[in-house]
């Protein structure tokens, strides 16, 4: 699994950890029952700090991204979309609100807005493994 961090973007790095595993889910790189890297071993890749990948860690389990097993690693859940629907509520209800601030603060319309959010859907979609001839 290929992480990238962007030190400079203003997002925790912890946070864009834990969205690189999502796409990476999303696109069909990684898939349910995969082993995660250990986090000395993404920790290392990456040139960070233990504590960060740790902290990723504990987020994607909250959310049941992820699940660790005791003495064997964390691995990819069965099932990702097993959120409380609260929990969910509170997510994506942020998660727009920090989209529509945002857009607004830089003058862009619903449409413009829209069409950004279709734009970065289409961008997640599962990539196919061989192209049809």
């Amino acid at each position: 699994m290929h992480i990238h961090l962007n030190p400079s973007s203003g997002v925790p790095i912890y946070r864009q950890i834990t969205d690189e595993v999502k796409v990476a889910f999303l696109r069909g790189s990684i898939r349910p029952g995969d082993r995660m890297p250990s986090v000395r071993e993404l920790a290392g890749n990456l040139g960070i700090n233990p504590t960060t990948v740790v902290k990723a860690y504990d987020q994607l389990e909250n959310e049941s991204l992820i699940v660790r097993r005791q003495g064997q690693g964390a691995f990819v859940a069965d099932g990702m979309q097993l959120i409380h629907p609260q929990a969910l509520s509170n997510l994506m209800t942020q998660a727009a609100r920090q989209m529509a601030i945002e857009g607004r603060r830089l003058g862009l319309s619903e449409i413009e807005l829209l069409a950004f959010l279709q734009e970065e859907l289409a961008k997640l979609r599962p990539r196919s493994k061989e192209k049809k001839k």
